[in-house]
């Protein structure tokens, strides 16, 4: 979502000080720092509210709450803790989110009002409490219902040589497709990766697709695509969208699909990211051979 701040936050635009992070959501500490240690945990993708947000995503939402409580608890020195959502009208920021706030027995704290100042500098709270011994989920949980595609694109030049790679799992199943173009863009590249990807898996299925390219997930998170097709594929400047093909191929991929897109970190400790980004470049070497 274009304005929203918990968007741009997830996607790096502003800066935050960040508790947790996996492929599904993140977790910081309220700028507010009306509590210590109040934390709030969103997912990547935008959602409005609870009422609206996909099932399966939502109980991601719980699972990093219960990851973060038993932490608060176990390594932080809290007694336990409060966890709280406001939907609809109540929210101030209609991107779904939970509030963690870690408490101690006697602190006299009334959650959820006048909670006060926590008098703490929140990169001190922020060292004290981030999540620092496990290492954090960088691969998908297994999904009985949904298929999950990791993609990357890589290119030698920008125009130059590109490679590109798709890595489909489902119910522990496997599948690797590749390819090249000996003169490209990376993200032409970024984008035949999905293609492919999308286009290998049967009608009917639910489909995540995590890529680390903000040019492919902002598309369709930020509402890019509606846009382009309501002005029959022209940007707000008049022009025509670049690679118009290629995201009309794209469309014509996903009909018959229920396809989310999940940003990932790239170049990072995420398994299948770094192998379809291996994988692409390969690609590129062969063009040179």
């Amino acid at each position: 979502m274009k304005d929203c701040i918990f968007c741009k936050i997830v996607n790096g635009e502003v800066p935050c000080y960040k508790i947790y992070e996996d492929d599904f959501c993140l977790a910081f500490l309220d700028i507010s720092n009306d509590a210590y240690g109040h934390t709030l945990v969103v997912p990547k993708k935008h959602y409005e509210n609870i009422i609206t947000c996909n099932a399966s995503v939502l109980a991601r939402l719980m699972e990093v709450c219960k990851k973060l409580a038993t932490h608060f608890v176990k390594d932080c020195g809290f007694d336990g803790v409060h966890i709280l959502n406001n939907c609809g009208i109540t929210a101030m920021i209609n991107h779904i989110h939970f509030h963690i706030f870690p408490r101690k027995e006697g602190d006299g704290k009334e959650i959820y009002t006048n909670l006060g100042s926590s008098g703490a500098e929140l990169e001190d709270v922020c060292k004290a409490l981030k999540m620092s011994d496990e290492k954090p989920q960088t691969t998908e949980p297994e999904s009985e219902s949904s298929v999950i595609l990791y993609t990357d694109g890589a290119c030698s030049g920008n125009p130059g040589a590109g490679g590109w790679a798709s890595i489909l799992s489902f119910k522990g199943r496997e599948k690797i497709f590749s390819g090249g173009e000996k003169e490209t863009t990376n993200n032409r590249m970024e984008l035949m990766a999905v293609i492919v990807g999308l286009e290998n898996i049967k009608k009917g299925n639910k489909v995540s697709v995590f890529s680390d390219s903000a040019y492919v997930v902002n598309a369709f998170n930020q509402g890019w695509i509606e846009n382009w097709k309501k002005r029959n594929w022209r940007t707000s400047a008049g022009d025509e969208v670049a690679n118009k093909e290629l995201w009309q191929r794209l469309l014509s991929a996903m009909d018959g699909l229920e396809v989310e897109f999940v940003k990932v970190k790239g170049h990072s400790d995420n398994e299948k990211n770094n192998r379809c980004d291996a994988l692409a470049r390969e690609e590129i070497l062969k063009l040179s051979d």
